[in-house]
C-alpha cells in the first residue's frame, strides 16, 4: 500500500500543468498518502493553504513512487535512474521523435483523454498507459445564472499561439457580428505583451487580456460572457470544461483531445468537426503530425444561433455545467492515480 509520494513538477495557479499540480498533492494528501513536493518552479500567490502546507512539509526526495507532472524537460532527466511515473499529454497526431525515450523510461504514464493515450501508443510508446481526465473545482466554477442584457459578449480563453487557432476565432466571430454594435469579443490570454505578440485588432468591439492572474480561477471573466468558442488543438482542453462548468454554451473544436468530451458530452458540446488539417512543426521538436483547423463558417453559424436562441442556449449551459461538475470533477483524479500507483509501483 502506497503511504509517501513524491510529486516532482511546477505549482502556481495561472497555468495548465501547474495548476492541476496542486489538486494532485491536496487530492493525495486528503487520501491519506504523505505527499513530498519536488518543484522546479512555484509562485505562492493563490495557492491554497492546504497546498502552502504540503509545500513546508516537503524536502529532498525521500523513498517511494514519483510522479513526475509536466511535458518532457530537461528535469525530468534527473529522474532518469530511478522508477518514475510520468503524467503528460500532447496535442497534435505525433509525439515529437525526441519525447519516445525519455517517456518510454517511465514505469507508466497517465494522461486525461484516450486521443492522447492511442496517440502515444502510436507514435512508439511502449510502457503502460492509464487515463486519467483532467477536470474542474466545482466551488472554483460553479454554475452561474447571467442576467439578460443586451448584446452577446464571446470569450476565447487561450495563450495566442498557432494551435490555438485564435485568428480563426477572431474571424468566425466577426463574420457573425459583422454587424452588431452591440457584440463583444473577449479574448484571455496570458504572459503579458508578450503574450499577444503578433495579434492585431482593428476592431473596437474586442479586448485583449493578456496578464497573468494570480487567482484561483479565472470565474469572474467566464460570468461576463455568454458564449465561449473553444476552438484550440488540446491534450485536454480545460477551457471548454471551465465553460461548461459556469452554465456557458461552449462551441468547441471537436479534434485532439476535446474530441473526448465533444464524445462524452454529446449534444452539450456544440462540436465543431475539423474542416482541414495542418502540419505541425515545433522549434527545437521538429515534425509531430497533424492537427484540426476548426470551420470558420460552422463557428459563425453556430455563434449566431446562440444570439437567436437565448433560451435554448442558457438551458443548454445549464445541462453542460450539471454534466461537468457529475463527470469532469478535477477531485476524482487523485484517487485515478492512486489506483496506477497500486498497478504499477513496482513495490515499497
Amino acid at each position: 500500500m502506497t503511504s509517501t509520494v513524491n510529486l516532482a513538477g511546477e505549482f502556481y495557479v495561472h497555468d495548465g500543468y501547474a495548476g492541476i499540480s496542486e489538486y494532485i498533492a491536496v487530492g493525495l494528501s486528503r487520501l491519506g498518502i504523505r505527499v513530498n513536493l519536488l518543484p522546479f518552479k512555484t509562485d505562492r500567490n493563490g495557492l491554497s493553504a492546504e497546498l502552502l502546507r504540503i509545500l513546508e512539509q516537503s524536502g529532498p526526495e525521500v523513498p517511494g513512487p514519483l510522479i513526475f507532472n509536466s511535458w518532457v524537460r530537461p528535469e525530468l532527466d534527473r529522474f532518469a535512474g530511478r522508477e518514475h511515473l510520468v503524467h503528460t499529454m500532447w496535442e497534435s497526431s505525433r509525439l515529437p521523435d525526441c519525447w519516445l525515450e525519455p517517456l518510454n523510461r517511465a514505469r507508466a504514464l497517465m494522461v486525461p483523454t484516450r486521443f492522447v493515450a492511442d496517440m502515444f501508443r502510436a507514435s512508439g510508446i511502449r510502457v503502460p498507459i492509464e487515463i486519467t481526465p483532467d477536470g474542474v473545482d466545482p466551488m472554483v466554477y460553479p454554475y452561474v445564472a447571467r442576467p439578460e442584457r443586451e448584446g452577446i459578449t464571446t470569450l476565447v480563453v487561450g495563450t495566442v499561439v498557432p494551435r490555438k487557432h485564435v485568428p480563426q476565432a477572431i474571424r468566425a466571430w466577426q463574420l457573425a457580428f459583422e454587424d452588431d454594435p452591440t457584440a463583444r469579443l473577449v479574448i484571455k490570454a496570458r504572459f503579458g505583451e508578450e503574450g499577444r505578440a503578433g495579434l492585431t485588432v482593428r476592431d473596437e468591439r474586442i479586448t485583449i487580456v493578456s496578464e497573468n492572474e494570480p487567482s484561483r480561477g479565472i470565474l469572474h471573466w467566464y460570468e461576463q460572457a455568454d458564449v465561449l468558442l473553444a476552438l484550440g488543438s488540446e491534450g485536454f482542453g480545460l477551457p471548454l470544461i471551465e465553460g461548461m462548468a459556469t452554465g456557458l454554451p461552449v462551441i468547441a473544436l471537436s479534434s485532439e483531445g476535446q474530441g473526448d468530451v465533444c464524445a462524452d458530452a454529446a449534444d452539450l458540446v456544440l462540436a465543431v468537426p475539423p474542416a482541414a488539417w495542418e502540419d505541425v512543426f515545433e522549434p527545437h521538436l521538429g515534425h509531430c503530425g497533424v492537427r484540426g483547423v476548426p470551420d470558420v463558417r460552422e463557428v459563425a453559424r453556430l455563434l449566431r444561433w446562440v444570439a437567436d436562441h437565448r433560451t435554448e442556449a442558457r438551458a443548454l449551459g445549464l445541462a453542460a455545467s450539471e454534466w461537468t461538475h457529475r463527470e469532469r470533477n478535477i477531485w476524482r483524479k487523485p484517487a485515478l492515480f492512486l489506483d496506477a500507483l497500486e498497478q504499477h509501483w513496482p513495490g515499497p
